[in-house]
Order: structure tokens, then C-alpha cells, then sequence
């Protein structure tokens, strides 16, 4: 889910250079499709990911792994997929088969109803940068990292291509560490 950098938000410059360049990194990703279908099948083989039979995941855009591949995965294994929708500044939970519109931050959201968060087994969290131990640089909106906290049970993975990966990241007190990271 791609999300826009706030203006005036509290992020310090190298927050926002790091986003930059973050995103010419993932941008240059040049096997997209093919390292997106390896992504899915990492993710398809964790424990957390199998016994889930509603999975949250989002919508890829702007360079992001195509998530293409992981909805026919999903359809194909009878797992039920829901997206997110920025509503009133946070994250709500919609039905994958709902039709979708493009978002103010040019991102496909669900235009059905909002389902109740509980029925989430598993979560999908796009990102642009992650360490191996779950620290994760977002789009600067916080939308994740609020959303996260709704599910504290829930198993989660950020999902991202081996270029995202990086050794430290800038992390604030509010910043909502993943449980894993996969990457192809």
C-alpha cells in the first residue's frame, strides 16, 4: 500500500532522504514479476501464512511486489483476502471482491464496507525498508504502524524485495516492529 509522506510530519530529514532513496532502490527492482511470485511462495510456505484462512494483504503499486500472483494464490488455496482502506486517517478492513477506486494517495482501495478486524488471521505489510529484525520504514503516514497495534495477536510479515533490506534503520518510539521479514 503505497502511502504519501506527510506534509510537516514530525520525520527528520534523513527520515525523508532515506525515503527517497529507498524508493529508487525498490524502483530499480528489474526481475518485478518473477521476484514477486518467488515473494508469495516464501510467504506461502510459513507456518502463520498456512493456517490462516483470512489474510490481509494490499494492493502493490509504484514499484511495491505485484500482488497479482499472491490473490490468485489466495483464491486458488480457498483463503479469504482483505485489503485496507484509509478511512478518517486509519486503516479498515474491506473484502478483496469489493470493487475498487483509485485513493487521494493514487492507491486501489476497496469501496465496500468495512469488516471487523478480528476476522484477520494473517497480515501482509508493504513497506519501503526493513532490517531482518522487523524494524520497518513506511510511507511516513503511520498508518500501519497504528493499525498493527489493533491486531496485537495477529501474526504479521513485511514483505519486500532483498534490495529493501538494510543493516539499521532510523525507529521512534511509535514505529511497530513486524515479526518477520521475507524478501526474494
Amino acid at each position: 500500500m503505497c502511502e504519501p509522506e506527510p506534509v510537516g510530519d514530525a520525520d527528520n530529514a534523513d527520515k525523508t532522504e532515506l525515503r527517497r532513496r529507498m524508493r529508487q532502490v525498490r524502483d530499480m527492482v528489474g526481475d518485478h514479476l518473477m521476484r514477486s511470485v518467488e515473494l508469495w511462495a516464501a510467504v506461502a510456505a510459513l507456518p502463520e501464512y498456512r493456517t490462516a484462512t483470512t489474510v490481509m494483504a494490499f494492493v502493490g503499486c509504484k514499484g511495491e511486489p505485484d500482488t497479482d500472483p499472491l490473490f490468485a494464490r489466495l483464491a486458488a488455496e480457498g483463503k479469504r483476502l482483505v485489503l485496507p482502506r484509509v478511512q478518517d486517517g486509519e486503516i479498515v478492513v474491506c473484502s478483496g471482491d469489493d470493487p475498487r477506486t483509485n485513493s487521494r494517495f493514487g492507491v486501489s482501495e476497496p469501496t465496500g464496507p468495512a469488516l471487523p478486524v478480528e476476522i484477520v488471521d494473517f497480515v501482509i505489510v508493504p513497506g519501503l525498508a526493513f532490517t531482518e529484525d522487523g524494524a520497518r520504514l513506511g510511507y511516513g503516514g503511520g498508518f500501519y504502524d497504528r493499525f498493527l497495534t489493533r491486531l496485537p495477536g495477529v501474526p504479521n510479515a513485511a514483505v519486500c524485495f532483498t534490495e529493501q533490506l538494510v543493516d539499521t534503520l532510523p525507529v521512534e518510539p511509535h514505529d511497530v516492529r513486524v515479526q518477520r521479514v521475507v524478501s526474494a
